[in-house]
């Protein structure tokens, strides 16, 4: 059932990846065609494209970016979910211990690998924000300039 769920996301993800690239396709082209006849009317003012166009150019990189950023943060939070599940799952096995000493080391077990998962969580969560960030600031100094 994995797999299908997966698949269908897959699909969905395409169908709307290809829908928003068509409305930006659409809009482009709309841009451009009021530019031109903008430009042909007489005493119609011209506007400056320089920084029209850098607004344009960072407001989709800063979208392209985002989508990026948000799908990594969907995939974490997907293999962290696994990761619970798979934690409860290995608590269940501490209750079948067959004596207090197995109990007391599956316990044991469980704890240092729970710990050891928040970590590694937490320290993949500050990556992907500093890398956001750094990203943010990279494009704001590119299209500033």
């Amino acid at each position: 059932m994995g797999a299908q769920t997966e698949s269908t996301s897959n699909v969905f993800e395409q169908v709307f990846d290809n829908l928003r690239k068509t409305a930006e396709s659409n809009i482009e082209m709309q841009q451009e065609l009021f530019r031109q006849w903008g430009a042909n009317w007489p005493g119609f003012p011209r506007q400056e494209n320089a920084w029209l166009d850098r607004v344009q150019k960072f407001q989709k990189e800063w979208s392209k970016t985002y989508s990026e950023l948000v799908n990594k943060h969907r995939k974490l939070l997907d293999d962290q979910y696994r990761m619970a599940i798979d934690a409860l799952k290995e608590s269940f096995h501490v209750a079948e211990s067959s004596d207090p000493q197995e109990y007391q080391q599956r316990c044991e077990e469980l704890c240092r690998k729970s710990l050891e998962l928040m970590r590694e969580a937490g320290e993949l969560q500050l990556r992907e924000t500093q890398e956001a960030l750094n990203r943010w600031v990279a494009m704001a100094v590119k299209n500033g300039a």
